[in-house]
């Protein structure tokens, strides 16, 4: 049987995009795994978010999600229930199949549970039913909601105690098919047009509109420290996506006639994580997407 970290791809997200003393203790502490690539580290203080795309997971005990920096005005505009808030379990080989993720996530929430004593919430493939499959709807409400959340009915955790971890919250792990995790930022106008502009737009493809892209996720940020705004987006199945012309080229330019519609102009592409290159490249030069950092940066694999 083959290794799971030859086949998986594990993209944790932690509730810290501000302090580089926790984002470097956490990276080393992945380094320190033996048989651990760590390949990709995306910090947002707007979002007080990171990234780390790798196979492993650390950095629960250094944050505290009831501090002031952290909840409040100090929070970050992110949704998030956790220090340790998402961990997605991601098939990247032909031999790799969602039911594996799946079943190596519902390995990895028992583990967390188990060591780190937290709650943890399986969505996606790897939920029980369908009922708790969607990751919006284990989020919301957010940390300040989370007790709550978990002492109504259907809102246990599958694993770990139903009261929340009292600094790191709770967890969220599943499985799914490739994903583009990306913001498009816009400018040419005062930080309250942009970011009431953001919002419409975000509002006008997301895929639960009609006319919207489907499988697209998006919303609608300020990013305070930059005095733009951004249209945050996730394209679920993007394989599938890009196969059916829903490319990250065609829907950069959809945004871009939205925004220029309502007087304003589209900036640079953010990509959180990595991309297969056949999802960069199909519908235009790479290039021309604009990826902060240039594109070959965020390629997963050629």
């Amino acid at each position: 049987m083959t290794s799971p970290t030859a086949n998986f791809e594990i993209v944790a997200n932690i509730s810290e995009g501000r302090d580089p003393e926790i984002l470097q203790r956490a990276a080393a502490a992945i380094k320190a795994v033996p048989g651990v690539s760590l390949r990709d580290v995306h910090s947002d203080a707007d979002h007080d978010r990171s990234v780390f795309t790798y196979v492993a997971a650390s950095g629960v005990e250094l944050i505290d999600l009831s501090s002031p920096e952290k909840s409040g005005e100090g929070r970050g505009v992110h949704p998030r229930i956790g220090a340790l808030d998402v961990v997605p379990v991601v098939p990247i080989s032909p031999t790799a199949t969602l039911e594996q993720a799946a079943e190596i996530a519902r390995i990895a929430a028992a583990a967390l549970a188990t060591t780190l004593n937290l709650p943890v919430h399986l969505y996606g493939a790897a939920a029980r039913n369908e009922e708790r499959r969607s990751l919006p709807m284990l989020r919301r409400g957010g940390f300040e909601q989370l007790a709550a959340h978990q002492a109504a009915e259907g809102g246990e955790p599958d694993f770990g105690p139903r009261e929340p971890h009292p600094t790191a919250g709770a967890t969220a792990v599943g499985a799914r098919t490739l994903m583009a995790a990306w913001n498009i930022a816009l400018a040419g106008a005062n930080a309250d047009t942009l970011l009431q502009v953001s919002k419409e737009i975000a509002r006008e493809i997301r895929g639960a509109t009609p006319g919207g892209v489907r499988g697209l996720q998006a919303l609608g940020f300020p990013l305070a420290s930059k005095g733009i705004a951004q249209v945050s987006m996730n394209l679920h199945d993007l394989i599938g996506a890009t196969e059916r012309g829903d490319t990250l080229h065609a829907i950069r330019e959809r945004i871009r006639a939205a925004a220029r519609s309502r007087g304003v102009e589209i900036g640079e592409t953010e990509v959180v994580g990595l991309l297969p290159e056949r999802a960069l490249v199909a519908g235009g030069n790479p290039a021309t997407l604009q990826i902060s950092g240039g594109w070959e940066r965020v390629v997963l694999e050629r």
